[in-house]
């Protein structure tokens, strides 16, 4: 059997985005290519790639550690984590039961120079998940600052004072 693991972030880009469905469609499009059918997808919308613990992957890991899988297609390794470590325990597991790793926006081979450049862009996408946290933090500061409302809604019970930036019952 052949795997597509696809994942987004958040349920809003689950619910209202195309992000997912085009990464499966890349991957299963990649797969049917390279002769590669009895595809399983496993899917993960709205689980950050910070953590190892995702229902879809999980699965995907056992399904793995049970000799079921013979190619995990991914649509680009930030999608398996944007932790290096967690990017490299996952590969090592792949390789480990016997599977082999694929991206669509890439190759990567298990040669001392394939590790070296998924490590460096697992670096880079760890740092890219920082730099959004950052930005993300600032602007919350500097609107909370302000005297703005942090929340796009009133929280029940209370209007916001726009002018002074107050909540009031």
């Amino acid at each position: 059997m052949h795997a597509i693991y696809a994942r987004v972030s958040t349920d809003e880009q689950a619910r209202t985005g195309y992000s997912l469905q085009d990464q499966v469609n890349q991957c299963r499009k990649k797969l049917l290519s390279l002769g590669l059918s009895n595809i399983k997808e496993y899917i993960d919308d709205g689980y950050s790639g910070e953590f190892l613990d995702r229902p879809a992957l999980s699965r995907l890991r056992d399904d793995l550690r049970a000799g079921l899988i013979k190619t995990v297609m991914v649509y680009d390794p930030d999608r398996l984590s944007r932790n290096l470590t967690n990017q490299l325990i996952i590969a090592d597991e792949i390789e480990k039961y016997g599977a082999k790793l694929e991206f669509i926006t890439g190759s990567y081979d298990a040669s001392p120079e394939g590790r070296l450049f998924f490590s460096i862009r697992g670096a880079i996408a760890e740092f890219e998940k920082e730099k959004i946290r950052e930005r993300s933090l600032r602007g919350k500061r500097a609107k909370v600052l302000s005297g703005k409302p942090l929340f796009g809604r009133d929280p029940y019970g209370y209007i916001c004072d726009r002018d002074t930036g107050q909540y009031v019952i």
